[in-house]
């Protein structure tokens, strides 16, 4: 469930008051060059998601994900695929509203300073993504990656705060922050409150999240995949 805005800061005042949480900068990755009409997003219009993450001391990782993915184009070696050195493969239903899709993505950990180095272009951003991932896209996406050629756009200030006690639900909040355009303007957030569960009975912890936030006048303003979206359009109309 996200919120945008006011809704996001007043969300972020109710559910965690405190400072705490895992502090990271978020870059995604675009093919830019490749749209044919403005607000074109190659690569996500394509359901393809790949982010950079740089955390606190020498943490980081390269994200490559499907969504919505298509289950017919995972090939056995991906569906059975969990873990194996730093790289780890998770495949989910994601659901937001009445919205499911399949998501399955790969992570690879890295070094951080991998990570700063490709979002300045010290970097060839194709070394920071893992061998692996790059098979994984050559035989799952529904686009050529190319990344020789995209765009790396941010960063995103994130701050993510792990099992948050919010009655009998143990939720994930993300909250994202982008700064104000440099010719002025307020910063940019959002926050996304989020449960994993077992498929099993799914439906009652989410109708039984969705009646807690309202419970507190908390009502999420963004459908499913909007966050990412909105992200995207602004660092892109930013040119970065």
């Amino acid at each position: 469930m996200t919120f945008s805005g006011a809704g996001a800061a007043a969300a972020t005042r109710a559910l965690a008051p405190d400072t705490g949480g895992a502090r990271r900068r978020v870059y995604f990755c675009e093919a830019l060059a490749r749209s044919t009409a403005p607000g074109q997003l190659p690569l996500l219009d394509a359901g393809l998601i790949l982010r950079l993450r740089a955390g606190s001391g020498r943490v980081g990782a390269a994200t490559a994900e499907l969504r919505p993915c298509r289950r017919s184009r995972l090939s056995e070696r991906w569906l059975r695929f969990r873990e194996q050195g730093p790289d780890s493969f998770h495949l989910a239903d994601t659901w937001s509203g009445d919205r499911r899709v399949l998501s399955a993505t790969l992570v690879s950990d890295c070094d951080r300073t991998a990570v700063e180095a490709a979002a300045t272009g010290a970097k060839p951003l194709e070394l920071v993504f893992s061998d692996r991932q790059r098979a994984f896209l050559a035989d799952c996406a529904d686009v050529s990656v190319g990344f020789g050629s995209l765009d790396v756009l941010g960063p995103v200030h994130a701050v993510r705060r792990r099992g948050v006690r919010l009655d009998h639900h143990e939720v994930t909040l993300e909250h994202w922050t982008l700064d104000g355009r440099p010719e002025g303007g307020e910063p940019l957030e959002w926050l996304e409150v989020s449960e994993r569960v077992a498929p099993e009975g799914a439906e009652v912890v989410q109708a039984s999240l969705a009646a807690l936030l309202k419970g507190k006048g908390l009502e999420p303003d963004l459908g499913p995949g909007v966050r990412v979206r909105r992200v995207l359009e602004e660092l892109a109309a930013r040119g970065g």
